[in-house]
């Protein structure tokens, strides 16, 4: 059977091709995964192996939460008096703003960024230097910071201490810290020790880096470092040190690779659809081979075990060819992440280890002989007398479509049942769990039943193509419509890959637009302006900002939001509120119980969105202790946000209220609407003549918060549609395979209606319009259940939110137009085969 196995691949070589690509695709996806996480893990592994050259000892706080008091000074002067320490230097890093060149300061998610000790060893540097260390007036800059403000070595570059002074050092040099997520998105300024002491205060120590004399162990050191300096400090060996900031810096890798292993999932999934339909085919044409090899001996069990050995041919060459395309997709994923996401990533060169080659093998072997499995099984059961006669596909018996009915019927009404529970549960996170759980099962319902109405939907969606083009739209819907069980197959990988694209454009577009009219309806403002946040210290806005804003003439309202923190029944909240010509006008909380009219002296608005206090009933009293006195209140309202530029604010109070509780307290926001008849640019441009006079706020448009948010959401868009991408090619070679495979099969029907006056090209057209039938089916089921479930879990998932569902509908006519476009070219080829076919060769029975 082996000889028969190697001449039936060697015979069909071309009809396998592309079933081994969908198992090259579906392995690729997987093995890529494993190589681009060791790949990235490796990477940040030679990234600190070059930041932490000659460190072979290092000394942190004691307390890693507490490194804001640091290593003293002193401890450098203890280490650099052993005899065994060849050198010895302390990583001073403390925060300071820089500003741009427009003079506003460099932010992170409101905090400015670092300033760090640059005039040590430069033996220990964390960092590769591109110039020199700096002197009195100078200064290093992180390369990043300075590509993106348009910095160069020469330049100038101003900075801000905590009191609001500037003070200019002048460019001598770019650092790279390559990965070192401390950093990472921050900009970092390089000064001398004793000026960064001066700026911001800090004289201790992060971390001190120490050098041992040639011959001396690491581990030795460390012992005889931690005896010097007491129990006030922690000492690990360089080794260590290393191996907890790798472990630190990948530390979402992890995640990332189950995220894309089930991406690799779905691609497998799909892959097995269009083996199994392989080899389905393949076996409903070799029936008078199987007939002739039962009449010479073979038994069942041979012809079964014969069909699973090619299937595993299959499967390992594409498992093998999969491996290779691996590493190729683990830079695609790098290319992913860095393009719409940014995400900065250590890449070398690709590490393929052992797990990565056995998973491919193996995932290519077992997926391609399970899915061979039924069809091996049926190719055994056809008695050698009846095979032998030329009878035409059976068609499904009504016995069959029965019990297809029912298991339908009862896993959609199990998958049902589940969504409806996760539609009506009052947890948001558990009830999205329950409606993916639920789409899952109600979706593997549709796969089940797909073969019951794929007949009626293909009649449907080519009832306008029969009138427009005859002949040949009335023959592809009939080929459609004749296995409607290969046909539901075919189109079944298509609604996988499109059902998740589906699912997530409307989750991410329902979550950009609620997100969008969440901050139209609290923010009927234009600008809005926070303190930014220096360390850990709550940001606040300076005196006087807020007047000096109302004096432009180019502003027309301006509100002041204070806030402060306070207990209730032992529960730290924060309070905030805003000043009364503002509120209800400027400040317009969106509410979900009561109105804002009910907040009068001795009342309160409470948050329902992750509130400290939980889920506060209208009409409960709460006892709210301040800074400076206890205050009885009512709780008259709840609103979903309470006041737009101070996040989390758990309770809402009058102005004078905030005032007897906390005192007088700094400003955390200003709201600016702007005056009829300016211009985004003149606003702009008075934020900056205030900038000179108030560096330390950050003050942005509404639009540009919004626009962030719309590319944010794009740029996750994006990379889940390049992921679920190669499900949809792996689908399209489903779909050339399918009509390959029939082409073959239908030989003597085509030359038959070729000679009933069939033209080459009604037969091409023919051919490519069931593709088109076939791609339409799948495109347009998968989008109907994302459009479903897209919106069930968009609504429950942002039900704090107030959420509005978004079906975009462009998005959908153009992966419609799409799928039918690249189905119409897969077509292309199996389409030229058959029209080229002899008339006579083709009536001829082999």
């Amino acid at each position: 059977m082996l000889r028969t196995v190697l001449a039936n691949l060697r015979a069909h070589l071309g009809r396998l091709a592309a079933t081994t690509l969908a198992v090259v695709f579906g392995v690729a996806f997987v093995v890529g995964t494993v190589i681009f996480g060791d790949t990235v893990r490796q990477g940040y592994a030679d990234a600190y192996a070059r930041s932490a050259v000659n460190v072979d000892v290092s000394v942190l706080p004691a307390d890693a939460a507490e490194t804001a008091a640091g290593v003293p000074a002193a401890a450098l002067e203890a280490v650099r008096r052993l005899p065994d320490v060849a050198a010895a230097d302390g990583r001073m890093v403390a925060p300071l703003a820089l500003l741009d060149r427009a003079g506003r300061p460099v932010t992170n998610f409101g905090r400015v960024g670092y300033a760090i000790a640059a005039d040590g060893d430069a033996r220990l540097r964390p960092y590769d230097l591109d110039g020199r260390a700096p002197g009195p007036g100078e200064a290093l800059l992180d390369a990043d910071s300075a590509t993106r403000l348009g910095y160069q070595v020469g330049d100038t570059v101003v900075v801000v201490d905590r009191d609001g002074d500037r003070h200019r050092f002048s460019v001598v040099g770019l650092m790279d810290f390559g990965v070192d997520q401390r950093f990472s998105g921050q900009s970092v300024v390089g000064l001398p020790a004793a000026v960064v002491t001066t700026l911001t205060g800090v004289d201790g120590y992060e971390e001190l880096a120490i050098e041992a004399r040639e011959g001396i162990d690491p581990a030795d050191l460390a012992a005889a470092v931690s005896a010097q300096l007491g129990p006030g400090v922690q000492v690990v060996t360089g080794e260590q040190r290393r191996s907890a900031l790798i472990a630190e810096a990948a530390r979402w890798l992890d995640g990332f690779r189950v995220f894309l292993l089930l991406f690799g999932a779905v691609a497998l999934v799909v892959a097995a659809f269009v083996i199994y339909n392989t080899f389905a085919v393949l076996a409903a044409m070799r029936i008078r081979q199987t007939a002739l090899l039962r009449c010479v001996g073979a038994t069942r069990g041979q012809l079964f075990r014969a069909t699973l050995l090619e299937a595993a041919i299959v499967g390992l060459v594409g498992g093998a060819a999969g491996i290779l395309l691996g590493i190729g997709v683990a830079y695609g994923l790098v290319a992913l992440l860095a393009g719409p996401l940014g995400v900065d990533l250590a890449v070398g060169a690709a590490v393929v280890g052992p797990a990565p080659v056995v998973a491919g093998l193996v995932l290519g072997l077992a997926v391609t002989v399970a899915s061979a499995f039924v069809p091996a099984i049926r190719a055994t059961r056809t008695s050698p007398l009846a095979a032998l006669r030329d009878l035409p596909t059976e068609a499904t018996g009504r016995r069959g479509r029965a019990l297809r009915t029912v298991a339908a019927s009862l896993i959609g009404i199990l998958g049902i049942a589940v969504t409806i529970l996760g539609a009506r549960h009052p947890d948001p996170n558990a009830g999205s769990a329950l409606i993916v759980l639920g789409g899952v099962v109600t979706f593997l319902a549709v796969l089940v039943a797909a073969p019951l109405f794929i007949g009626v939907l293909c009649a449907v969606i080519s009832a306008v193509p029969a009138r427009l083009f005859g002949t040949p739209a009335r023959l592809a819907t009939a080929n459609a419509r004749a296995n409607p069980g290969r046909t539901a197959i075919t189109a079944a990988t298509l609604m996988i890959g499109i059902g998740l694209m589906s699912v997530f454009s409307v989750v991410m577009s329902s979550m950009s637009t609620t997100a969008a009219r969440q901050i139209a309806a609290q923010f009927p403002v234009d600008v809005v302006a926070t303190g930014i946040r220096y360390g850990d210290s709550d940001p606040a806005l300076p005196a006087g900002y807020a007047e000096a804003l109302r004096a432009r003439p180019e502003f027309s309202g301006v509100a002041q939001v204070r806030a402060a923190f306070a207990t209730v029944d032992g529960v730290e909240v924060r309070v905030g509120a805003v000043d009364p010509a503002a509120l209800g006008t400027l400040v317009t909380p969106s509410m979900s119980e009561g109105t804002l009219a009910d907040l009068r002296p001795g009342t309160a608005i409470v948050s329902t969105t992750r509130s400290r206090l939980g889920a506060t009933p209208v009409g409960t009293t709460l006892s709210i202790a301040g800074p400076e006195s206890t205050l009885d209140v009512r709780v008259v309202a709840s609103a979903v946000a309470l006041v737009p530029g101070a996040a989390n604010l758990d309770l809402l109070v009058v102005w004078t209220d905030l005032a007897e509780l906390a005192g007088e307290t700094p400003d955390v926001a200003v709201l600016a609407k702007t005056a009829p008849g300016v211009s985004a640019a003149q606003s702009l441009a008075a934020l900056d003549a205030l900038a000179d006079e108030f560096p330390l706020v950050s003050a942005g448009s509404v639009a540009d918060l919004r626009s962030d948010l719309e590319s944010a959401v794009n740029g996750i868009l994006a990379v889940v549609a390049g992921l679920l991408a190669i499900t949809v090619v792996i689908s399209l070679f489903g779909i050339a395979n399918t009509l390959a495979l029939s082409v073959v099969e239908r030989t003597r029907e085509s030359a038959t209606v070729r000679a009933l006056g069939l033209t080459r090209g009604q037969l091409r057209a023919t051919l490519i319009l069931e593709a088109l039938v076939m791609a339409t089916v799948g495109a347009l089921v998968g989008l109907a259940y994302g459009l479903v479930y897209g919106a069930l879990l968009s609504h429950q998932a942002l039900a704090d939110m107030e959420p509005v569902v978004v079906v975009p509908w462009a998005w959908f006519a153009g992966i419609v137009v799409l799928v039918a476009v690249t189905a119409a070219l897969a077509a292309v080829l199996p389409a030229r085969r058959a029209a080229r076919a002899s008339i006579v060769a083709a009536m001829v029975d082999t």
